[in-house]
């Protein structure tokens, strides 16, 4: 773990050395990448949600009274069991791949957020999992992944999403320190869930809906920021309630050589972060701990998230 963290340290120092310009307002759109990945915590194994990519192309709206985002997302998502060598045959977290693209609208004011989305995508062999896991494995000279056919499907998902973040002045608006409620559900063929987190943020940053936080980093309204960057860390604590989980249990378009599961009613989640943020440049890293997804799992899940970006006019 302590070499993932010189990881993201070097990714703050990379921001900062070609952050020279000014910090301002009049970026109006950002491009961004995140990866996200087991392996980046030096485990000795694939497990359970083993690879994420996300490419994020941003635009901030025309409005005078508050921020306004349009997010365009296109992304894959992996998930596998516990990949032993001595366990081959064991499946404690179905085998899942997940291509999607995704519009997120967001509106940040001074006393709340409020973002929706919608993804379409789909579940099993067209979203090419098996093909980037292997070529990855082979790319880096590991072991081969040859289970796939037993992954969940679902050849069309649709998805919608909503969080809501009130921002109150008694914990949202303190010099160095805050705290956010912040409020989801989702509904679709893919997840449909209910969370309940709380955001714990210490450090340099813009107010909220002017922060890279919430990816608000760009906007068409005049800069009103107190500091010329921002450097904080979060501890973010969040309750899942599931009530469907298609990257579990896939469909009725399931083959028999599927191996599905049942998800974990209640799950837990808690990440740890650090942002640095300054002029064009934006970087981010995140660890990450889930008890179980699958009632089967044999563990929990952990995992690291890197993100870079690049805000431009």
């Amino acid at each position: 773990m302590k070499y993932f963290w010189w990881i993201g340290i070097c990714c703050c120092w990379i921001t900062a050395a070609y952050s020279q310009e000014a910090s301002t307002n009049s970026f109006h759109q950002s491009f961004s990448f995140t990866t996200d990945n087991d392996a980046y915590l030096l485990q000795s194994n694939d497990k359970y949600y083993t690879n994420g990519l996300y490419f994020q192309y941003n635009r901030a709206g025309k409005n005078q009274t508050a921020t306004i985002i349009h997010g365009f997302e296109a992304g894959q998502a992996l998930y596998t069991p516990r990949l032993l060598t001595y366990y081959p045959d064991s499946v404690d977290r179905p085998y899942c791949g997940y291509l999607f693209v995704q519009y997120k609208h967001t509106r940040l004011q001074k006393k709340y957020g409020l973002q929706w989305n919608v993804a379409v995508g789909t579940i099993g062999n067209n979203s090419l999992g098996q093909n980037f896991q292997n070529g990855l494995h082979h790319t880096l000279g590991l072991y081969p992944v040859n289970d796939w056919y037993k992954q969940v499907q679902v050849p069309f998902t649709l998805n919608a999403g909503i969080r809501y973040t009130p921002f109150i002045p008694a914990l949202a608006e303190k010099k160095s320190a805050k705290i956010v409620p912040v409020i989801e559900l989702n509904a679709g063929n893919v997840y449909t869930n209910a969370k309940l987190g709380m955001m714990l943020v210490w450090g340099i940053y813009h107010h909220n809906e002017n922060s890279a936080l919430w990816d608000a980093d760009i906007s068409q309204l005049p800069n009103n920021n107190t500091h010329s960057f921002e450097w904080f860390v979060y501890f973010y604590p969040q309750v899942t309630l599931q009530g469907y989980n298609a990257t579990i249990q896939g469909s009725s378009s399931n083959t028999t050589t599927t191996i599905a599961g049942t998800p974990e009613q209640w799950m837990y989640q808690q990440s740890w972060g650090m942002v640095f943020a300054k002029a064009r440049w934006m970087s981010k890293v995140e660890i990450v701990y889930q008890t179980k997804e699958c009632i089967t799992q044999y563990l929990p899940q952990r995992y690291a998230s890197l993100q870079l970006a690049y805000r431009f006019r």
